[in-house]
């Protein structure tokens, strides 16, 4: 429904910031804007993340995915409803400042559903060591999203671990744990 209501003109009017040539903004900004919309929404991620995890609320909204303590790809789809509509409010914010093409929203939510899957798969894909070089020291891996699920704390991020290495709440396991998987 709602990619509908994008497809559709919208009724946001003079806040629409959807573009529809994509000449109007060249590709660089095409690639920009996917990497715009990722960062954005590593960092809504990793502080919604954080908050379902307060004891306080964690029942309500997340305990439903936590069922998964050793994770499938199936679990990336395995949560509460009111998770849900956490989760699926990055578009929000993504729309009202990020001026897009529904091309550059289309690859976001295909590269987005990719990346939970991979987080969700229970079993690595980089290859060993992956994590001490510059880039793989600053993704996200399986590894660090299975841990979490196993330990119910730390590891909260979702592409990244900016947040997670800022905040300090990358497990101190992480490294250990990437190491010891086959």
């Amino acid at each position: 429904m709602l990619v509908a209501l994008l497809v559709t003109r919208s009724p946001l009017g003079e806040f629409d910031l959807r573009y529809e040539s994509i000449e109007s903004h060249g590709m660089g900004y095409w690639f920009l804007s996917v990497l715009l919309m990722i960062l954005m929404h590593d960092t809504y991620f990793y502080w919604t993340h954080c908050a379902m995890h307060h004891p306080k609320i964690y029942r309500l909204f997340h305990e439903v995915h936590h069922k998964s303590t050793n994770p499938s790809r199936w679990a990336a789809f395995a949560f509460h409803p009111l998770e849900g509509i956490v989760e699926a409010g990055i578009i929000f914010p993504i729309i009202y400042i990020i001026p897009y093409h529904l091309s550059v929203l289309f690859v976001f939510l295909v590269f987005m559903t990719l990346y939970n899957v991979y987080g969700h798969l229970g079993y690595e894909l980089y290859p060993k060591r992956f994590n001490k070089n510059f880039i793989g020291r600053w993704l996200n891996t399986s590894v660090s999203h299975n841990t979490h699920h196993s330990k119910f704390n730390g590891n909260y991020g979702l592409y990244f671990l900016f947040w997670d290495r800022w905040m300090r709440t990358l497990r101190e396991d992480y490294d250990t744990n990437f190491v010891e998987v086959d």
